[in-house]
């Protein structure tokens, strides 16, 4: 008898529970993953910036010459290479920090030139500085282009590790999207033409409020053998809404 009513007692907090769940309907077991959501919105007020109202990017524009900036939200990137071989995002939960993270803060650089003979924006004259003083510097694509700096995409996948298989296909899967997508050195744009790449840094701490984007030393005149003429520096201020968002209760994310 005491045992029958021993197990009964255990047994009474799994009926209610198993009745709680056929009274709400099916539970899911696939884990709600929240994200970290970083939006970048222009703060620039007016002068030779112009802000675009439909995707909220801003652009230096200087005599027909037009240099355009967007902050690339992690679903925007997703949707231009939705598949594992995509390098700038993450899509599994840090179980550390309890969110799936932002992998880099991308910046979409397009330098449009009407104008003058030959115009030229170097990504290490480009550097991103947090409201705290944080100073971040933009991904090269590989160490020899990185002249020893860490801060390389090559370096960054490898130390990942690449041994198997399965591995190595997908690390080069995703340099081979960098190669056509980072904003490479030493491109010249001469007049009439137009260049487009993405500068990723590092993600932005969750309690970032502000950051400026300074692209420095912008040639836009050169003198005998190349060297640099007339050049700008450029500050682009953004405002940082930075968040913990906790998806809809079904809403799935795609493995990495």
């Amino acid at each position: 008898m005491k045992i029958r009513e021993s197990l009964q007692r255990q047994l009474l907090p799994i009926v209610l529970t198993c009745a709680a769940v056929a009274a709400g309907g099916c539970l899911s077991l696939t884990p709600i993953q929240a994200v970290h959501s970083v939006e970048l919105k222009s703060a620039v007020s007016s002068g030779e910036y112009q802000v675009d109202p439909v995707d909220g990017s801003v652009s230096y524009v200087h005599e027909g010459l037009r240099l355009k900036v967007q902050h690339m939200t992690a679903a925007e990137l997703d949707a231009q290479v939705p598949g594992v071989e995509n390098p700038f995002i993450f899509r599994q939960v840090d179980y550390d920090q309890g969110f799936v993270p932002q992998r880099f803060t991308v910046f979409q650089v397009v330098l449009s030139n009407p104008t003058f003979d030959k115009v030229l924006a170097e990504p290490q004259h480009t550097y991103l500085v947090t409201d705290r003083g944080k100073i971040l510097r933009p991904y090269a694509l590989t160490r020899a282009d990185a002249s020893g700096d860490p801060r390389n995409f090559e370096t960054y996948w490898l130390s990942r590790g690449v041994q198997s298989g399965n591995a190595q296909k997908i690390y080069l899967e995703r340099m081979a999207v960098l190669r056509g997508s980072v904003y490479q050195p030493n491109s010249f744009i001469f007049k009439g033409g137009t260049y487009t790449g993405k500068m990723a840094f590092d993600p932005l701490p969750v309690d970032t409020k502000e950051v400026v984007l300074h692209i420095d030393r912008l040639v836009l005149e050169f003198g005998i053998y190349d060297i640099p003429k007339t050049q700008t520096d450029l500050e682009f201020p953004f405002v940082v809404d930075s968040r913990i968002v906790e998806p809809i209760a079904g809403e799935d994310l795609a493995e990495n």
